[in-house]
């Protein structure tokens, strides 16, 4: 008892300190890449081309409409170089392509938690690029990719071990998205839940609610601590429940339509035998073009979305008719992701996962508005948001947090379930994360875990053993070539009674002639028929054989060798 509360304190104080680390990192790394794309933003869309970019509340957001051009003819050029220049900064660093999440997931699951040096500056550097020059991405998972990368140098340096390494991406990664969407208690949960599709990382969590917290601190000192869409308030009554039940239908079939979506165009532009950059200028003009007609489509869109919750869909610049442009609004934001992220840019696809929930839950509440049904807008935008990329990244329980920090309203929780547990399981089977795996066991890092757990479960009798053995009394050639028709190495050897007296291998046979019996190595390692799997596997480790005697009050059964300790593991695993 002693010696597990010890080894728990040491966890505890070791990753409250690298806790801190990370959380700075976070925190810091944020900072830099917000006020990065930003100042981009700044210089190419308002000055260049003249258009305005509305700021959420959070972040420092005023209630004003836009003002400033509706249409600017250098949108698709600007564009279509900001495509450009974050392809070729890609071409000196292919890790940072891709939206960062899954790099990151494919880190902790398959790299042992390491990067290629200074891939997270370029990450940084690209999607901060694209964005700013209005392709239509997020910021969350560049900054996952971006803290876990730093982290993971810093941990390097440290000479931690790769556990620790491993831990720290999982816990940076979900610092990093939580800090940048000021959704703490969130990020730590995001944390343990991102890196599968059907599992948690529980060993995250602790470190991670260290982790976010201080990044949160860092981050909400410069851009401040409020909600990014503000602070509302809502009541939830029963007589509602059938819209969040049909917003979970609908936020399910758009998450299955947007991972697909994205799937979809990375397939076409990849067909086209153009280099990354020209096919990333091409993708980028087509999105400044989409941008000209309607510029919510265009980088994170946070603003856009903010007007709505507010209720000031006047503020919309469409020149469609308002409620068909809503019903609309979350195609065109999949069709400008798909074209951004397809073509090869770099960015994230939270952000606009989480604009094209919003946007779902508008079109539902346009659908009914023109059906003369009264329905509240704000709780079907943010339970939106929540349903829709929490089902699409596996992640619902998290992103339903998230949800509900970014506007601050608890009553928003029973919706956010409801909806959520719909949204998740229409689109089960979809993923933005390849790397994600369905469980624990599905991971390099704990399938050992797993393996040894079900092996120490299985005995050695209901396993097909293989009746290979030869006779003390048999002279070495007949002996040599039992071996060799056994397809195995060595072979038991027993006397005339069936006692089990050894093994006998090609080795020892070699240049040797008399009886085998005369050449047999004794005190070899055997299992009993009721001994596990696990014990036969650490034998045949130990004595780098790939087969153990069986033995049963000291007569030979049979031999147990690997090909038959595999058929039957994998038999359990189908059960």
């Amino acid at each position: 008892m002693k010696s597990s509360t010890q080894s728990a304190l040491t966890f505890l104080e070791k990753w409250t300190l690298l806790g801190i680390v990370i959380g700075a990192v976070a925190g810091l790394s944020s900072v830099v890449l917000y006020f990065l794309i930003r100042a981009i933003e700044y210089f190419l869309l308002v000055r260049a081309a003249g258009i305005y970019v509305p700021i959420p509340p959070g972040e420092g957001g005023t209630l004003g409409c836009p003002s400033g051009a509706r249409f600017s003819p250098l949108l698709p050029a600007i564009a279509g170089i900001g495509g450009l220049l974050s392809a070729l900064i890609i071409r000196f660093s292919p890790e940072a392509s891709g939206n960062g999440t899954d790099r990151a997931i494919e880190s902790y699951h398959f790299r042992n938690g390491t990067f290629s040096r200074w891939s997270w500056a370029a990450k940084m550097l690209s999607s901060a690029v694209t964005i700013g020059s209005g392709g239509s991405a997020g910021r969350e998972g560049p900054e996952a990719f971006i803290s876990a990368g730093i982290s993971s140098e810093i941990f390097s340096l440290l000479r931690l071990s790769p556990e620790d390494r491993r831990l720290a991406v999982a816990v940076a990664m979900g610092a990093g998205i939580g800090t940048i969407f000021k959704a703490p208690i969130a990020g730590a949960i995001l944390s343990a839940e991102l890196l599968y599709r059907r599992d948690f990382e529980y060993e995250a969590i602790f470190p991670s609610l260290i982790a976010s917290s201080v990044g949160f601190l860092i981050f909400g000192a410069f851009v401040g601590y409020g909600p990014i869409f503000g602070l509302y308030q809502y009541s939830f009554s029963l007589s509602s429940v059938w819209l969040f039940l049909l917003l979970g239908v609908l936020t399910g079939a758009m998450a299955y339509l947007y991972v697909r979506s994205l799937r979809f165009f990375e397939g076409l532009f990849l067909r086209i035998s153009a280099p990354r950059e020209l096919r990333a200028l091409v993708g980028g003009v087509l999105v400044g073009a989409l941008g000209l007609l309607f510029p919510e489509v265009l980088s994170i869109g946070y603003g856009w979305m903010g007007y709505a919750i507010q209720g000031r869909l006047f503020c919309l610049r469409s020149p469609l008719p308002l409620y068909l442009f809503l019903v609309l609004l979350p195609f065109l934001k999949i069709l400008a992701t798909s074209l951004t992220l397809g073509s090869g840019a770099s960015g994230g696809e939270f952000a606009p996962g989480i604009f094209i929930g919003g946007a779902t839950g508008l079109m539902l509440y346009s659908l009914l508005q023109l059906a003369g049904i009264r329905a509240p807008y704000f709780p079907l935008i943010v339970v939106g948001m929540a349903s829709l990329f929490g089902a699409a990244a596996n992640a619902p329980l998290s992103v339903m947090i998230m949800a509900i920090e970014m506007t601050g309203s608890v009553e928003l929780f029973p919706p956010a379930m409801i909806a959520s547990s719909i949204s998740y399981i229409i689109a089960s089977g979809v993923t933005p994360y390849p790397a994600q795996v369905p469980t624990r066991k599905d991971s390099p890092v704990h399938s050992g875990e797993y393996s040894a757990l079900l092996l120490s479960k299985i005995r050695v009798e209901e396993a097909r053993l293989m009746n290979f053995f030869i006779r003390a009394e048999e002279d070495a050639r007949s002996a040599e070539r039992r071996i060799r028709e056994s397809g195995l190495l060595s072979l038991p050897v027993v006397d005339e009674h069936g006692n089990f007296l050894g093994t006998i291998s090609l080795l020892d046979l070699a240049g040797h002639s008399g009886r085998a019996g005369d050449m047999v190595v004794r005190g070899v390692p055997y299992v009993r028929p009721d001994s596990t799997l696990l014990e036969a596997w650490e034998i045949m480790s130990r004595t780098r054989s790939n087969y153990v005697p069986v033995v049963k009050g000291g007569k030979l059964i049979g031999i147990l060798t690997m090909d038959g300790l595999v058929e039957v593991y994998k038999g359990f695993l189908r059960i």
